[in-house]
């Protein structure tokens, strides 16, 4: 059976990585975005979506809640939205440097914050997954440092040594996995209604 995805936050263009929607697998996939060049279906805040109750199988919201500054309201939203026995699949950095856009990035959240929160919107949480450990957060911490966080150009030359050097952090990765509990880039939360 196919199913109605609703992908807030996403864009339908200007699509960053190579991720393409399987839309063979689904009835309709649609977006939600406050950015009209996103060219979304629905160009509107999270916290007032214009579809009808109980119409979405599954909503997909990545990186996006740090942005939120009502995030227990979108997600009331979402349970809204969602049939019952359909999912929200989100994910949320946690030890990552403030992004690019520092004007609108607000919060990081721990598992003890998204349970709450999730629990508060009529959710059952099926699972929270850590993401990436110290090789992952200590290279993007030197990305960053070397990137869009060095407004002199002073450290830029370094990002080509940190490119060839991703080897390193991979085997920091592999030896720290274990360490996810406490040092990690962030959350994949899979909820259910």
């Amino acid at each position: 059976m196919k199913k109605r995805v609703l992908d807030i936050g996403g864009r339908k263009i200007g699509k960053r990585g190579s991720f393409r929607p399987p839309i063979d697998d689904v009835t309709s996939w649609e977006y939600i975005n406050i950015d009209p060049s996103t060219d979304p279906d629905y160009c509107c805040d999270a916290k007032e979506i214009p579809i009808p109750d109980e119409s979405i199988d599954t909503v997909i919201m990545t990186e996006l809640l740090e942005y939120l500054s009502e995030p227990r309201k979108v997600l009331l939203e979402i349970s809204r939205l969602l049939k019952k026995g359909g999912h929200v699949l989100i994910s949320t950095p946690l030890m990552n440097p403030v992004h690019g856009d520092y004007w609108a990035d607000r919060a990081r959240y721990t598992p003890v914050m998204l349970s709450e929160m999730s629990s508060e919107t009529g959710f059952e949480i099926k699972k929270i997954e850590p993401m990436g450990s110290v090789g992952a957060v200590v290279y993007d911490t030197l990305r960053v440092a070397t990137g869009y966080a060095d407004e002199s150009g002073e450290l830029r030359r370094f990002s080509s040594l940190l490119l060839k050097s991703r080897r390193i952090f991979r085997w920091i990765e592999k030896k720290t996995g274990q360490q996810k509990k406490y040092i990690n880039t962030g959350y994949f939360v899979v909820l259910a209604k």
